[in-house]
């Protein structure tokens, strides 16, 4: 991001030459790098199955899956092909940073089936629960439970539930009628739930067509609790027509770890919603145009997704794709309706307000506050002490009330040290300042 020059005299008046500043003044000027700032009502949820991940998974390995969460940004990571709770663990400690927590690991009924598992943000979400949606297993045969793990999102204290699938792989009629057993003991579960509810499934559910029977099963509106495709499609998967939307196999050739080959050109992992979750009207609603096969940039099909480079993530993270997993990870954005809030207050005095953001110091998150008597239009940016602009916040037309603002950073893009912000409105502005500790 490109630093914009602002007037330095608004920042005088904090005497920044006093010894606190002189220390963190280099780590400021010389460490910045970049500010990632997201609206505190947006959380990404992102699915992925990574390729039958053990409890003795190399570090190699890991730092492809490191990569490659780092990029994507998600604020809920959706796991299928994990091992055990030591799995867990493992992928906890030495893939995720210290801003993600686990939910609870419950594994299989089938002792030598791989599993899924969640982990959240705790900044932005509590996790209340996984209970297991258990297939009854015909003789002689084993099935994976289906996962439903429910998450609050801490502002908008509103229940997200999302079910984790990893459904009966392989072609042929007997295959699919599994797929359909496991689905449809799932839409017994989804028919329990109210209309209002915001729910989702995600994860690898090997369908080859949008003919198959489960996924006819999934996304019929016939009866309560089915699902909406945000990217639907018709038809077999399998053609170059839908090359945008494939996420298996990342490989043409085999690997050591045993994945999947032949190029990227089945659609075997999505996210489907709630009809709730498609409502314009409703508090919690999907993003439109978010819905992302991350990696895909429509240009590999039948190929590896690192093939002679990658449009849409470059080579670097084409490679993780590549080495990390057989499958492409699919995240989708989702609006909890808290982005610059306001609460119109019959009480409000005629004074423009810049409230001191809470809490502060602050990592990752912090709120600002204003409160505006009339309508206007209104700017709050955030600088360094150089005066150099890092982001803008708010810059748009707003009528009177109280506005509640989140400020993000990600993944240590930020250096610790002070930083101000600034509101203007008309011929009013305010400054404060707050503290950033990584």
């Amino acid at each position: 991001m490109t630093l914009k020059k602002y007037d330095f005299s608004i920042f005088e008046q904090y005497k920044i030459q006093d010894c606190y500043m002189k220390k963190l003044l280099p780590a400021i000027v010389l460490l910045i790098i970049s500010v990632s700032v997201f609206p505190q009502n947006n959380a990404r949820i992102m699915t992925y199955n990574i390729l039958n991940y053990t409890d003795y998974e190399t570090d190699s390995r890991n730092i492809y899956y490191k990569k490659i969460v780092e990029a994507a940004k998600p604020d809920i990571l959706v796991i299928q092909e994990i091992k055990t709770a030591n799995s867990v663990s493992q992928f906890l400690n030495r893939v995720l940073n210290s801003k993600y927590k686990s939910g609870l690991f419950i594994p299989n009924q089938a002792v030598n089936e791989t599993n899924n598992a969640v982990f959240y943000k705790d900044s932005l979400f509590i996790f209340l629960s996984n209970t297991p949606i258990v297939i009854e297993a015909n003789p002689g045969q084993t099935e994976r439970d289906i996962s439903e793990f429910k998450l609050v999102h801490k502002f908008s204290k509103d229940t997200i539930i999302i079910y984790s699938a990893h459904l009966k792989s392989s072609t042929g009629t007997a295959n699919e009628q599994r797929r359909l057993k496991e689905v449809t003991t799932l839409r017994g579960r989804t028919a329990t739930l109210s209309d209002n509810a915001y729910y989702i499934i995600v994860g690898d559910f090997n369908f080859y067509s949008s003919f198959e029977p489960a996924y006819l099963k999934l996304t019929d509106a016939e009866s309560s609790g089915y699902f909406l495709d945000p990217y639907p499609i018709t038809g077999v998967f399998n053609n170059p027509i839908y090359a945008a939307i494939h996420t298996q196999s990342t490989r043409w050739q085999s690997l050591p770890d045993g994945g999947a080959t032949g190029g990227l050109d089945d659609r075997f992992d999505f996210i489907l919603i709630s009809p709730s979750l498609a409502n314009n009207n409703s508090k919690v609603k999907l993003i439109n145009g978010s819905y992302t096969p991350y990696g895909n940039d429509g240009q590999h099909y039948d190929r590896s997704i690192n093939d002679a480079g990658n449009s849409a993530v470059g080579q670097e993270i084409a490679d993780a794709l590549y080495y990390g997993s057989d499958h492409l990870p699919v995240y989708a954005d989702f609006d909890f309706g808290l982005s610059s809030s306001v609460s119109v207050d019959p009480n409000i005095t005629n004074e423009i307000v810049l409230y001191q953001n809470y809490p502060n110091p602050f990592n990752p998150n912090t709120t600002i506050s204003y409160q505006l008597p009339s309508s206007s239009w209104v700017t709050l940016k955030v600088f360094d002490m150089l005066g150099r602009e890092v982001t803008t916040l708010v810059n748009e037309f707003k009528q009177a009330g109280i506005y509640n603002c989140e400020l993000r950073i990600d993944n240590g893009e930020l250096s610790s040290g002070v930083y101000f912000y600034t509101i203007k409105t008309g011929f009013y502005s305010a400054t404060k300042k707050m503290i950033f500790l990584r």
